[in-house]
């Protein structure tokens, strides 16, 4: 079934999807070197579908100016 297929090559990625997340936090942090950059909120979901698999990654960041 090609929707398995899909599905195991996705999952033995999660770790990559996960840490090209938290790339995006540290690429933010890059852009704005001046302010204070911190997670608030970090949500990762996977859910296996017949035709594959969602994955849903919310990163919430506060960024405030530094004192």
């Amino acid at each position: 079934m090609v929707g398995e297929e899909v599905v195991d090559e996705a999952t033995s990625k999660i770790d990559q999807i996960k840490k090209a997340a938290s790339d995006f936090r540290e690429n933010v942090v890059g852009l704005v070197k001046d302010m204070n950059v911190e997670s608030k909120d970090w949500h990762f979901n996977v859910e296996s579908h017949e035709e594959g698999i969602t994955v849903d990654v919310a990163i919430k960041l506060l960024i405030t100016k530094k004192k």
